[in-house]
């Protein structure tokens, strides 16, 4: 009796070489096109190989974008572990990791476009909120950690709960990012410094 052909890894490569090509390549897309537009064959073709090989590692376009999601946390989670450990104040901190995340950016602004409209992503897609929101998320609990200790030691007047600094100050820069993203030109680094010394006090005269 002929067997079932079966899907497999494409052939000649290994998981992590597949990967290491596979989340840049899903997350430009993602970033581009959303979630609800990227499809396996879009990725598929841009890695070369059939839509049906991508099966292999994930059973599905939601395992996919949430792959690719961590996988750009993971990209930046050292500079946010470099800020938990500085003894500088949490504006210099705060300053750090978005200068860092802007020079990533002029790197790969893909990175940028996935993580800032993971938002978007959830409020249109429930299915993500879950995974994304619910679940255990590193660099959330990292930058609450560091906004909790600041209000201990006195350097937050606000007595605001540490997310909803989180989502004024760095939604802020997240937002400087998305809107350099769009135009598509220019250096992020330039536009988030100028940010950074708006919550420095140091921008205007």
């Amino acid at each position: 009796m002929a067997q079932k052909n079966r899907i497999g890894r494409p052939k000649g490569s290994s998981k992590e070489d597949t990967l290491a090509r596979l989340m840049p390549v899903a997350r430009r897309l993602f970033a581009e096109k959303g979630f609800a537009q990227t499809t396996f064959k879009d990725i598929g073709r841009e890695l070369g190989v059939s839509h049906a090989a991508l099966y292999a590692y994930f059973p599905s376009k939601k395992e996919l974008y949430l792959a690719a999601v961590n996988d750009t946390q993971t990209l930046l989670a050292p500079f946010f572990a470099e800020a938990m450990v500085s003894s500088a104040s949490l504006r210099e901190r705060i300053s750090s990791i978005l200068l860092a995340i802007a020079a990533e950016h002029d790197k790969d602004p893909s990175i940028t476009g996935l993580l800032a409209a993971v938002p978007i992503e959830i409020r249109r897609h429930p299915e993500l909120y879950e995974a994304l929101v619910s679940g255990d998320n590193l660099v959330m609990q990292t930058l609450e950690q560091l906004f909790r200790e600041a209000q201990e030691r006195g350097e937050i007047r606000s007595d605001a709960e540490p997310r909803e600094l989180i989502t004024a100050l760095l939604g802020g820069g997240v937002g400087v990012a998305l809107f350099q993203y769009g135009m598509q030109s220019g250096s992020l680094t330039r536009s988030m410094q100028v940010f950074a010394d708006l919550i420095n006090s140091t921008l205007f005269a």
